[in-house]
């Protein structure tokens, strides 16, 4: 099934005109959200794209978001993450730039945890994402990539559920990774895809070397289709599977309640490996405005071979969209998910995936 991409797009398209006009186009706006863990919170997002210097016109756009969040808890979100094309998409640049003082959800670990022992951790973190990687085939690229968060002032209920767990990183430490990617990508479009397969993997390990505290590995394989149907419409769908070893600090751990699966608490189920699936039907209402009906299934385990025989938790939601960046498809993206326990609100830019 995965070979017909391969042979159709096996062959590049002819050059075309490069692009030397000015091309920077910057999309902004207002934030206000609330959740259970940040309350009331406000700021803004923003997002440029752009072509470097001579890049060909039928590239795809590079892009920078910045984000600024504060909430009334006193919680600071601060983040940047980019997308680079360089020599045709030949050469890709992604990561992220951030810092966070945040409260994160822990209910316990694996698929049976209760909602009823919630607790509220708080930690403060810069962070840094950043993975350069080289196409060697038509479409297929691989490279090298780092991963870095120094989580310092954290604060967790003293005899509570995570204080007598035996998760690993309950006091302060720092995560440095480093890894191998892979990735096969065939979108037409890397904001808003009608078509294509995007297939990533990565392997990333953790070592004292590399000044972490923790000693551990982690593998990740993200695979994602986009078919158009009919004229306009769009059916999306999302397979994710990763596995960390068992000394992986809670903090990376995996977890149900991200944007794949939406409409759980954030990190309502979480432990060293993940199992899960969502489909998405995307559709236009009426100029700009856009809508999604989403649903996922999905699990956690103490390592990926017990996801396949472990409890799954559904999630169903419905979502608007709004174009504001029409010339390279960029969208507001506001969802609501709901699950047994209740329902969450989502709003950000950009499509979930």
């Amino acid at each position: 099934m995965l070979l017909l991409p391969f042979v159709i797009l096996a062959q590049r398209k002819p050059k075309k005109v490069r692009d030397t006009t000015k091309n920077l186009k910057i999309t902004a706006l207002p934030v206000i959200f609330y959740t259970p863990e940040t309350a009331l919170g406000f700021g803004g997002l923003g997002l440029a794209t752009f072509r470097l210097k001579n890049e060909l016109k039928t590239t795809r756009p590079s892009s920078i978001q910045l984000g600024l969040s504060y909430t009334t808890k006193k919680q600071l979100l601060i983040f940047a993450p980019f997308e680079i094309y360089k020599e045709e998409e030949r050469w890709r640049v992604v990561g992220e730039l951030g810092y966070y003082r945040f409260f994160y959800n822990f209910f316990g670990l694996g698929i049976d945890s209760q909602v009823e022992d919630e607790e509220v951790y708080e930690v403060n973190f810069p962070r840094l994402r950043l993975s350069v990687l080289r196409e060697v085939l038509p479409n297929f690229s691989v490279g090298l990539g780092y991963e870095y968060d120094r989580f310092s002032n954290l604060k967790i209920v003293e005899d509570g559920a995570l204080d007598n767990s035996k998760a690993a990183g309950k006091r302060d430490g720092t995560v440095s990774n480093l890894g191998v990617l892979a990735f096969y990508d065939t979108r037409d479009n890397i904001f808003f895809p009608t078509k294509g397969w995007f297939l990533q993997g990565n392997f990333f390990t953790s070592s004292n070397f590399l000044g972490s505290s923790f000693n551990y590995s982690k593998f990740e394989l993200d695979s994602r289709y986009y078919q158009k149907v009919g004229k306009k419409q769009v059916l999306a769908a999302n397979l994710f599977l990763a596995n960390s070893s068992r000394n992986a600090p809670f903090y990376d751990l995996y977890y149900l309640g991200s944007k794949r699966t939406r409409g759980f608490a954030n990190r309502r189920f979480q432990d060293n490996a993940e199992l899960s699936f969502v489909t998405e039907y995307r559709f236009p209402i009426k100029g700009r405005f856009g809508g999604a009906v989403f649903g996922s299934t999905g699990t956690v385990a103490p390592d990926l071979g017990e996801t396949f025989s472990s409890k799954f938790r559904n999630a169903a939601g419905l979502g608007l969209r709004y174009i504001v960046n029409k010339r390279d498809g960029v969208r507001i993206r506001v969802d609501y998910g709901i699950t047994g326990e209740g329902g969450n609100f989502y709003f950000t830019i950009k499509e979930a995936f």
